[in-house]
């Protein structure tokens, strides 16, 4: 019963878990990445700006209605006269015989009034010294930024996926040749008990081997423990549950015959075009800043009926149709808000020619890497080869009685040292090769961007 519990729950585990391809787990990552849909957000939070800073050349129309009432002299007035109902006797012509010093009642103490004004109103700029159309290159300049960093944290993202499942593979490739060790270390238990039971060898051969048995049992624990690791941060960064196994090393090749690759790369960077584009940006701040040397026009226009009550009364309607224009005839910030546009313009300048330099530094150092990876990984598998050899020639010669087995398996252990480092060595070059990919403006996978 207990077995077949046991089981069941082997097949339930066995069913949720599943082996992953990098490019599945690429997309994963890309598409649950909380950082990419925060950008895109923002970068959909620009399109907004833009609508709104295009919506400001249109103007904008209001309706409004005002309800209210007051004893205030001037307010009674103006609103007797804004429904043409003003009289003589609002004026205080009821007291005109009276002392020219006389304060009329009718004019300073009129009875409350109740007062409703519908109106719609329309403003419009006319002319904005070119403010408008420079402030919408700018955000449409600020959104296109927003783009290539998004397209930046995509690469950047990619790399580290790519870390994650290569370092995933090789915990892998560890665990296998952890395995195989331990499997060969049994082996030599079991010759060295059979040579010690035919009286060949002492007992410190087979107790040598015991120990050799139970250190790479360790390993194995160890490397199949990494390997879990492993597979946790490829989850946590791809969203996938239940990862129980990966494919091969991804590795892609770099083509820089075509040009020199710094040349490429000023031409592709992503880092490049974002900083070409605060230039523009800066550029553009400084035409902005120079609209307040120019007049400003606009227009209001306003019809409305007025009247102490709610009415359709054609009588009392009005119209408004107004055009101004400002002109600043001083002030004095204006001038430094555009000295200073134009320091940032070339400061922006300055940064893109350290960003050029610092570009051509990486990809060298890039380059070097990933020609000192690709030898060291060429000398890695021979020196593997190598070792593979003389263990094969130590088993024999151990056989033969001519080596202990202390020297056996130091041979062996050489051998796993080899190997190991030549792991490590296929691991280090995919990554040699997806940096200079970034450093010389393609993505990871030697694509041009």
């Amino acid at each position: 019963m207990h077995k077949l519990i046991l089981y069941l729950l082997l097949l339930s585990t066995l069913g949720f878990s599943q082996t992953i391809s990098f490019e599945k787990a690429l997309n994963s990552t890309l598409e649950n990445s909380k950082k990419i849909k925060q950008q895109k957000i923002e970068i959909e939070e620009k399109n907004q700006d833009l609508v709104k800073i295009k919506s400001y050349s249109l103007g904008n129309l209001n309706l409004i209605h005002e309800a209210s009432k007051t004893n205030h002299a001037g307010y009674v007035f103006n609103y007797k006269l804004s429904s043409r109902e003003a009289t003589f006797e609002d004026f205080g012509f009821s007291q005109f015989k009276e002392p020219i010093n006389t304060e009329p009642k009718d004019l300073n103490y009129p009875e409350s009034r109740k007062n409703f004004n519908s109106k719609i109103t329309y403003n419009i700029p006319l002319f904005t010294g070119f403010k408008l159309s420079n402030q919408e290159d700018m955000i449409s300049l600020q959104k296109k930024a927003e783009e290539i960093k998004l397209n930046i944290n995509v690469n950047h993202l990619s790399l580290e996926v790519l870390k994650a499942y290569n370092n995933s593979v090789v915990a892998k490739k560890f665990v296998k040749a952890a395995q195989e060790a331990k499997i060969a270390v049994e082996k030599y238990e079991t010759i060295a008990y059979e040579f010690y039971k035919e009286g060949l060898v002492t007992k410190i051969d087979k107790k040598q081997a015991q120990v050799k048995k139970l250190n790479a049992q360790s390993t194995l624990i160890e490397a199949q423990n990494n390997f879990e690791l492993s597979l946790a941060y490829l989850s946590f960064l791809t969203g996938i549950e239940n990862i129980s196994d990966v494919e091969e090393l991804k590795s892609y090749e770099v083509d820089i015959n075509e040009q020199s690759a710094f040349e490429k790369a000023l031409e592709t960077r992503d880092e490049i075009k974002i900083i070409k584009t605060a230039n523009d940006i800066y550029k553009k701040n400084i035409n902005l800043n120079r609209a307040s040397y120019y007049p400003n026009i606009y227009s209001h226009l306003e019809y409305g009926i007025n009247d102490n009550k709610i009415t359709s009364n054609d009588e009392k309607d009005y119209y408004l149709a107004l055009i101004g224009i400002k002109i600043a005839l001083f002030d004095p910030s204006r001038a430094s808000d555009l000295e200073k546009s134009k320091l940032e313009y070339k400061k922006s300048l300055l940064q893109k020619q350290e960003l050029e330099d610092s570009i051509k530094l990486e990809i060298k150092k890039a380059k070097l890497t990933l020609k000192a990876k690709t030898k060291v990984l060429k000398e890695k598998l021979k020196a593997k080869e190598l070792a593979l050899d003389v263990l094969e020639q130590s088993k024999l010669m151990y056989k033969n009685k001519l080596i202990s087995m202390s020297e056996l398996l130091k041979q062996e252990a050489i051998y796993r040292n080899n190997e190991a480092l030549y792991i490590l060595a296929l691991y280090e070059k995919s990554l040699a090769l997806a940096t200079l990919n970034l450093a010389i403006g393609n993505n990871l996978f030697g694509e041009n961007i």
